[in-house]
């Protein structure tokens, strides 16, 4: 179907001069270049994706149009980046929820076979008795007694299981799914009574090649170390009213949500953060507590976000993004330092330093 019969005669009228725009940027006027062109140009007014989306989708525009390659290859190339980046948020949480079921299952498998055992064990101690001609009561006061303590210590693994579910495994913070959680409870009260919702999103410079030089054990050793100073940092700044969550992000990434009073003072908290870790020095003892590795120093990489009330809608989303194009800046300068989401600076992003 043509779609514009000449750049005067344009179909599309309520949107400018796009017939013209497409024959001066040489798109072929008929078929799916046009629709494609025209929904990628407006991506910007759809409220249901996040502004990173946005402009990887408005970023593969400008490569349609700079590549002039109006093949129908290339056509189903630009629609498999499209759909790469509608899906990929629920892609990586889908990845997530997986890696974290597949533990849970894990450890749910290991502990209540145990309990199988023991159950098992039981009901054959009673059979061997009562062949025996052992007393009926005393051998049901016995099998009472034990299954009681199976049921007790059922619930001690149940509550064990809780816990695991929203702890990191490596680390002893809060996983995805907590923080997840926690970001979600934030917002809604942002949305309701407005409390400022702030976080922190940073990383281990050059994490990669402390692995590749040291091995994954060491690398294991610093994450926990590290850990463990944001716990230390953290916990004063915790009222009880749960305003602050610490969190493993994913891999060396880490995150710290803050809501109402709290949140007031992510920028002076992230560069507590940044400098308290970059004093830190780590070492790595071997399972007979020798000294693998002393002395080891480590900087992250620190990005602070947020809500900005003009998003007006998918406030997680965009706090998470924005946080973390802030990190992205703070790589790019330099490394080991902080830098803010700043909605009102033309650049969008602004250093922090506090001497």
């Amino acid at each position: 179907m043509r779609l514009c019969r000449a750049a005067d005669e344009c179909l599309w009228s309520d949107h400018g001069n796009f017939c013209e725009a497409l024959e001066n940027a040489t798109v072929p006027l008929d078929g799916k270049w046009p629709l494609l062109v025209l929904y990628l140009r407006g991506i910007k007014d759809l409220p249901f994706l996040s502004e990173v989306q946005k402009t990887s989708m408005q970023q593969l525009l400008f490569d349609v149009l700079r590549g002039k390659d109006f093949s129908d290859s290339n056509f189903r190339k630009v629609q498999n980046s499209f759909y790469s980046v509608i899906t990929q948020p629920l892609t990586s949480k889908i990845e997530e929820i997986t890696r974290e079921t597949s533990g849970l299952a894990r450890d749910m498998t290991e502990l209540f076979g145990r309990h199988k055992a023991e159950v098992a064990g039981a009901a054959e101690t009673v059979d061997t008795g009562m062949s025996a001609g052992a007393d009926p009561v005393t051998l049901l006061s016995e099998l009472r007694d034990t299954l009681k303590g199976v049921v007790s210590k059922i619930e001690r693994d149940v509550a064990y299981l809780e816990g695991l579910s929203q702890k990191d495994s490596l680390t002893g913070l809060s996983n995805r799914r907590m923080f997840d959680d926690f970001l979600n409870r934030a917002v809604e009260k942002w949305i309701s009574d407005k409390e400022p919702v702030s976080l922190i999103m940073f990383d281990i410079d050059h994490f990669k090649k402390f692995n590749d030089a040291y091995g994954h054990l060491v690398g294991d050793e610093v994450l926990r170390a590290m850990s463990d100073r944001i716990k230390k940092i953290v916990a004063p700044l915790d009222d009880g009213e749960g305003n602050i969550l610490p969190a493993r992000y994913g891999g060396e990434e880490f995150a710290v949500i803050m809501r109402r009073e709290v949140a007031e003072r992510a920028v002076v908290i992230a560069e507590v953060i940044r400098k308290t870790i970059q004093r830190t020095t780590v070492t790595v003892r071997d399972s007979s507590d020798n000294i693998v590795r002393s002395g080891l120093r480590i900087t992250v990489s620190v990005g602070v976000a947020s809500i900005w009330p003009q998003w007006q809608g998918l406030y997680q989303s965009n706090l998470i993004d924005s946080a973390d194009r802030a990190l992205y800046h703070a790589k790019k300068s330099g490394r080991n330092r902080t830098v803010r989401f700043a909605p009102e600076d033309s650049s969008g992003y602004l250093p922090v330093s506090f001497e």
